[in-house]
């Protein structure tokens, strides 16, 4: 059995730099938490914690050392809270989540409406809501066709959402809003790698996608190959996998999120073709 892997994987670079930064921190010697998982991938937060890590919720539980701000970025008010207890503070937010706050404050100061398409809970868009108090959260069409009729709207994304999604957001917004103003947040390097998927379902039956259970991106690719018709199995290690998805593929497909490491996928790749031996 062959196993293809997507032309697009490995770290962004958004991971990349968070991930680099809190083990930078980690090398100091002094205490560092992390502000809930610094990326959504369970092997990157053991691997951070054997370096003396600590994830914690909310700045208060750090007395002394470093907080590392994860890539998802935080609200304001967080922030504030790391500057009052006199911590030190590393900002590891995704450059392009920053610009997506930035749009965000700017739409809110404006006096738009701002509608976020993204997850309530995910803290990328807890992050952007803090910037916009205000702010309305969708994330199905059911969820904005129900939007109140408004006279200035403006529109954000979480970044990993999907970009069709986005631009069907928009085009209910401008029916239903006097004034539409939008910003693209959504992240370039999360549809290449959608890109990449679709590209791969065109070429087997069955694709292992590899990530975090609590990755938006990394769900948005399993939901992408089923969309194709494809069988899709989301994983977090190599001894998940089972010996059913594999039977009778002559080549199956393998993708992992933005923030699964290339070493995570090898061992993926080689597990599969061990139990296809």
């Amino acid at each position: 059995m062959e196993v293809l892997l997507a032309r697009e994987n490995g770290f962004c670079f958004g991971v990349k730099k968070a991930v680099e930064l809190t083990e930078a921190a980690a090398e100091t010697g002094k205490p560092v938490y992390n502000l809930g998982q610094v990326v959504h991938n369970p092997k990157i937060s053991e691997r951070l914690a054997a370096r003396g890590v600590t994830v914690i919720k909310d700045p208060a539980e750090a007395k002394e050392g470093v907080i590392v701000i994860r890539a998802h970025g935080v609200p304001p008010e967080t922030r504030a809270k790391i500057e009052a207890q006199g911590l030190e503070c590393v900002d590891a937010t995704c450059s392009l989540v920053l610009r997506a706050q930035r749009f965000t404050k700017q739409l809110a100061d404006e006096g738009y409406t701002v509608i976020i398409l993204g997850t309530p809970e995910h803290p990328e868009v807890v992050g952007l809501r803090g910037f916009a108090p205000n702010a309305i959260v969708v994330e199905t069409k059911d969820e904005w066709e129900k939007l109140p009729r408004m006279k200035k709207a403006g529109v954000v994304s979480q970044s990993t959402q999907p970009p069709w999604a986005f631009k069907d957001l928009v085009a209910h917004v401008a029916e239903i809003a006097q004034e539409t103003k939008v910003f693209n947040t959504v992240c370039p390097v999360t549809v290449k790698r959608q890109h990449a998927a679709s590209e791969l379902a065109e070429q087997v039956r069955t694709i292992i996608v590899v990530g975090g259970k609590n990755s938006a991106n990394t769900r948005e690719l399993v939901n992408l190959a089923k969309m194709q018709g494809r069988n899709a199995y989301h994983i977090e290690h190599a001894d998940e996998l089972r010996p059913e998805w594999l039977a009778g593929e002559t080549r199956v497909g393998l993708i992992g999120g933005c923030s699964t490491p290339m070493d995570t996928l090898i061992e993926v790749k080689e597990r599969a073709e061990a139990i296809a031996a």
